[in-house]
């Protein structure tokens, strides 16, 4: 397989991926994930497969709308690393809040077992809105 086309089934796969967490759809959620999967929240707790799956299905009948931007893929053989950004918006985004709108950065590794992707692991961290674009250059004590 090419890498234009191991791309554009990547792209499908991780699309489908977020529409199924979207809606709780744990028997697709189920046929994407690697049996050694590994999931770390916005709040740092970090999921195995199945702890992740019974989450998941808790989102069922959800109405949850999720777009991604900024995104990049890197290809390393059979390995992916995906980063970007998704914006969500609609009901129980996160247990236990009550936003309805909300951004995550995310970073994605798949990996591609007899022609098809999986998803290894993956880690959100919460978009501050109020956060500057743009991070100052860390300052450096060139004193000692």
């Amino acid at each position: 397989m090419s890498d234009e086309m191991a791309l554009q089934a990547l792209d499908l796969a991780t699309r489908q991926f977020g529409e199924a967490w979207a809606r709780g759809d744990t028997n697709a959620l189920g046929q994407m994930l690697s049996p050694s999967y590994t999931h770390t929240d916005v709040r740092g707790r970090c999921l195995d497969r199945d702890e992740w799956l019974t989450y998941a299905g808790g989102r069922v009948g959800e109405t949850t709308q999720i777009a991604f931007a900024d995104v990049r893929t890197r290809l390393v053989g059979d390995i992916a690393v995906i980063t970007g950004r998704n914006d969500m918006t609609g009901g129980s985004i996160l247990s236990g809040d009550e936003r309805s709108k909300l951004s995550i950065r995310f970073t994605q590794v798949w990996i591609r077992r007899d022609g098809r992707w999986l998803r290894e692991a993956f880690q959100a961290t919460l978009v501050d809105p109020l956060a500057p674009q743009i991070a100052a250059p860390l300052s450096r004590d060139t004193t000692s």
